[in-house]
């Protein structure tokens, strides 16, 4: 018997600024990328609340969007940042118990 694999990519659509946005993805990440569209839409309404501009200064949905990128980008070099730390200590701490070990085993 000859079993058809699925494929592992879909197409959805995001819904984001009032913009549809088509994107093949992989099937195990759609719910990922759906949380991911609606807190881009939640960034961007608290930016559109807060920041509103005048006049010909007046922000467009470019400049929302750009702030959003800022922020997650920021936000995932904060966590790398951390993660390296982290990592950092975790090694440190290795070593000195290799040390310890090596002290007492003498």
């Amino acid at each position: 018997m000859i079993m058809k694999v699925m494929d592992e990519h879909l197409i959805i659509n995001l819904r984001v600024a009032d913009t549809r946005y088509p994107l093949r993805i992989k099937r195990r990440d759609e719910e990922v990328f759906r949380k991911a569209a609606d807190e881009i839409d939640y960034k961007l309404g608290q930016y559109k609340n807060y920041f509103t501009g005048s006049g010909a200064q007046a922000l467009q949905n470019s400049d929302y969007m750009a702030m959003t990128a800022i922020q997650a980008v920021a936000e995932k070099v904060e966590h790398k940042l951390r993660a390296e730390s982290f990592e950092a200590g975790i090694k440190r701490l290795t070593q000195e118990l290799e040390d310890y070990l090596k002290d007492r085993v003498k």
